[in-house]
């Protein structure tokens, strides 16, 4: 089996997306006969694009095909699949790859270049997740220490930062960096509860507080913690995103105490059994979607299905033409 590994630095800092404008559900759409698709050679193999194996996008996007045995095992792949560490190095790969397809958050999507195809004729939009008829979602969920030992004023700012999540401020800024979430009308203010959280009166100016996990969070993330700051005596928002697989390792897990410890981490996917969480350490802050994703310069295709994109990852379609 070959494997190609591939890790790039990032160039710039992912912002949120917008989830597509058309939040309409469609039932057709398979092919686009344009005047540059003469111009895409449709003999040219496949590049499959895959996350490793920790990640909440993979899981997601193989459950969402019926390809449940790819989630953990990369040998059930087509051969010449080639492995990216992120959501920002999927979207790289793919748009320096013409004959490319990947899967990335549909958070990520609208700041990149990528043609993101609709998936069983439904376009990925915020409305699709919510109404349930888009098929590739998973959750936004968070995870916060058990053991703070030591670390008493971290431990009341990150409970203050899970308070603010669920505000209106706080789901404003998710929304904005479009996250999918319902909101209430009895959804509070932070000014109308800050005052349960005293540790946001002082100066925390020397305060650091870790987040880490998802690189699909990721964008969240870092604007909720710069927001909150500034509300909550200035701390230091240090982000060290590098998984799924790590929100639980660091937090909780064999990695809780080492050097590249979180004070809370996130994951684009629910929290396996194997992560079991102490009661009360987890949450959920929203859904994405997943997109699947092709070079801008390929015009063949606006939707694949279940069975198309299972075949295609798993070695039995590896020609273009057999989609065109």
């Amino acid at each position: 089996m070959k494997k190609i590994l591939v890790t790039f630095s990032l160039i710039f800092v992912m912002l949120g997306v917008v989830a597509c404008s058309n939040d309409t559900t469609t039932t057709t759409a398979t092919t686009t006969t344009t005047s540059t698709a003469a111009s895409f050679d449709q003999t040219k193999n496949i590049t499959v694009y895959t996350r490793d194996t920790t990640s909440g996008t993979r899981e997601a996007f193989f459950k969402g095909i019926g390809f449940d045995e790819a989630t953990g095992d990369n040998t059930v792949l087509v051969s010449s699949y080639v492995e990216v560490d992120g959501n920002g190095s999927m979207i790289t790969s793919v748009t320096n790859d013409v004959f490319g397809i990947g899967y990335i958050s549909l958070a990520s999507l609208s700041d990149t270049t990528l043609i993101g195809l609709n998936f069983e004729g439904v376009v990925a939009s915020k409305a699709n997740v919510l109404n349930g008829t888009y098929g590739l979602q998973r959750p936004f969920n968070y995870m916060v220490r058990l053991d703070w030992t030591g670390m008493e004023t971290e431990h009341q700012i990150v409970n203050a930062f899970v308070a603010y999540m669920s505000t209106v401020d706080g789901k404003a800024t998710i929304s904005n960096k479009h996250g999918i979430l319902e909101t209430s009308t009895t959804d509070k203010l932070w000014d109308e509860i800050k005052s349960n959280y005293e540790v946001c009166s002082l100066d925390n100016s020397a305060v650091t507080i870790n987040f880490g996990g998802s690189t699909s969070v990721e964008s969240i993330a870092k604007a909720l913690s710069a927001e909150f700051s500034t509300k909550c005596g200035n701390f230091i928002a240090e982000h060290n995103h590098t998984g799924s697989g790590d929100a639980y390792l660091r937090v909780q897990g064999t990695e809780s105490m080492g050097a590249n410890k979180l004070h809370i981490g996130f994951a684009s996917r629910d929290f396996k059994s194997s992560e079991a969480a102490a009661e009360g350490t987890t949450g959920r802050i929203c859904l994405d979607a997943v997109v699947v994703v092709v070079n801008a310069n390929n015009p063949l295709l606006s939707n694949l299905t279940a069975s198309d994109l299972k075949k295609i990852f798993g070695g039995e379609t590896t020609i273009w033409s057999q989609l065109g």
